[in-house]
């Protein structure tokens, strides 16, 4: 258990790493892009009305001419409470989705199971 928790925070740590690098040249781009992770499916009582609410903050901010005049733009995916689902959907986001920022994951369980 306590192996299993330090590989997945080493992956993240790695996935932080790779995110700071990218983030500089993606900055210039004039978009801001926040990857968002959380059990939407696990707790949807609680994540839903919050995910709405990012949602709103992010239009708000955009019409308001943005941040520092780039546009922010969210992008939410769903980690099925599960810590491999959490690193791999962190890992997509980064490489693939090129985000600036990522946060997330409130279940507790997604993080350190």
């Amino acid at each position: 258990m306590k192996q299993h928790r330090l590989s997945i925070l080493s992956k993240l740590s790695l996935t932080a790493a790779a995110l700071l690098t990218v983030s500089s040249s993606l900055m210039a781009q004039g978009v801001i892009k926040i990857g968002e992770i959380n059990s939407y499916k696990a707790q949807p009582a609680f994540l839903e009305p919050y995910k709405k609410g990012m949602e709103l903050a992010i239009d708000e901010i955009n019409a308001s001419g943005g941040l520092n005049g780039k546009k922010v733009e969210l992008i939410t995916r769903d980690d099925n409470a599960n810590p491999g689902d959490a690193v791999r959907v962190a890992e997509e986001l980064v490489s693939r989705d090129r985000v600036d920022v990522l946060t997330g994951s409130f279940y507790r369980i997604s993080a350190w199971h």
